[in-house]
Parts: C-alpha cells; sequence; structure tokens
C-alpha cells in the first residue's frame, strides 16, 4: 500500500480505492475500500479505472489466490499496473511482465525477466539472467544467484539464497533461509543449509 501511495504522490498513477472481501475495514493506511471482489466489473466503470494491482502476498509456493484476482481483474477489462519503487535498481536490460511489483531496494541485474503478477519482495537481489515466472513470489532479503530459474507462483522466502543455475519447480516453496544448491522439484518444499527436501510433492 505505501508503495503504491508513493507512486501515487509522485504524480504517475492516481489510487482510486481498494477491493476487498466483504466485512472488511473502510479503509487500509488512508485508502478507501469500495466496494468487493464480485462487483469489481461494476465498480471499474463506476470509478473509471484502467489498472490494477493485486496487492496481497503469499507465504507458500503453488498459491492461487493472486493468480485468481489477477484473473479477475483482467477479465473486468482493467491493465495489469506495473508498481516499481523508485529505490528499486532495475537494470536497463531487465524485462518485468504485466501487473508485477518491486518493492524497495531490491536488485534486477541484466538479462533479468520477471513474468506477469510477480512479487519482487523488500531488498531482494536477481542476478543476470534469472527467470521468475508469473505469479512467483520473493520474499524480503532472498537472493538469486545467475542463471536461476524461480517457477509459476513458486515462492522463496526470506532470506533464501539460491545457488547460480538452479531451478525452483512450479508452485516450489523454498522455506526462510534455506541454501538452495540442487533444483527443487515443482510442488515440492525444502528447507535448510544446505536445503532439502521436506515436503515432497503431492501426486
Amino acid at each position: 500500500m505505501d508503495l503504491l501511495q508513493l507512486i501515487q504522490a509522485r504524480g504517475e498513477a492516481e489510487l482510486l480505492g481498494l477491493v476487498a472481501e466483504p466485512g472488511a475495514e473502510t479503509h487500509v493506511l488512508g485508502a478507501p475500500i469500495v466496494g468487493s471482489d464480485a462487483a469489481l466489473v461494476s465498480l471499474a466503470t463506476t470509478l473509471g479505472a484502467t489498472h490494477f494491482v493485486v496487492a496481497i502476498g503469499t507465504i507458500r509456493g503453488g498459491a492461487t489466490l493472486r493468480m485468481r484476482l489477477f484473473e479477475m481483474g483482467e477479465a473486468a477489462g482493467l491493465l495489469p499496473f506495473v508498481a516499481i519503487h523508485p529505490t528499486a535498481v532495475v537494470s536497463a536490460h531487465a524485462t518485468i511482465g504485466p501487473g508485477s511489483v518491486v518493492m524497495a531496494g531490491a536488485v534486477l541485474q541484466a538479462r533479468v525477466h520477471v513474468g506477469r503478477n510477480a512479487i519482487l519482495n523488500t531488498r531482494c537481489s536477481i542476478d543476470h539472467d534469472c527467470i521468475v515466472e508469473d505469479h512467483a513470489h520473493l520474499a524480503p532479503g532472498s537472493v538469486l544467484s545467475g542463471g536461476v530459474r524461480v517457477g509459476i507462483a513458486a515462492h522463496v522466502g526470506t532470506g533464501a539464497a539460491v545457488m547460480q543455475n538452479i531451478c525452483i519447480g512450479s508452485g516450489a516453496t523454498v522455506a526462510a533461509g534455506a541454501t538452495v544448491v540442487r533444483n527443487c522439484a515443482p510442488y515440492a518444499t525444502i528447507a535448510g543449509t544446505p536445503a532439502r527436501l521436506v515436503h515432497a510433492a503431492q501426486s
């Protein structure tokens, strides 16, 4: 929310309000809640909205809520907004997909490619030639060495470090503080230093 308000203060966009489930607060950090998810189409028309961003994160890989909210925004005829904090360092040779969020202090090096609706959280570091796929979440302070691939809707936890040329499978979870030295299978959970399998993918 702070990031969106900062973008508004800089004159780069206007924050019209938040959409939330019924029964939520009327305001969040000063921003009004203007309606529910179910009313998104009519709200977009009434408010004259043109863009949206999904403003919730994930705590594990394979979560589908961000993905579903992203699809709802597009279905309502809105365009995904890319939100980049002014203190982030983004190479001119990096690409960031629609709807992705880059938080304060994040660093994206050359030839990094970020997909749609990803979260690159506070102070995460993504070195050259990494790929972060759609709906993935890099938690605060996580580090990707060069050539890492993070799959769709995967979650790399706070302070985790992924060594070069590793693949984190779609829907996988890398626990906070883990040191990843080998590939992680889709929908698996790994933890520790070096990271080991703690929960296998469900068949």
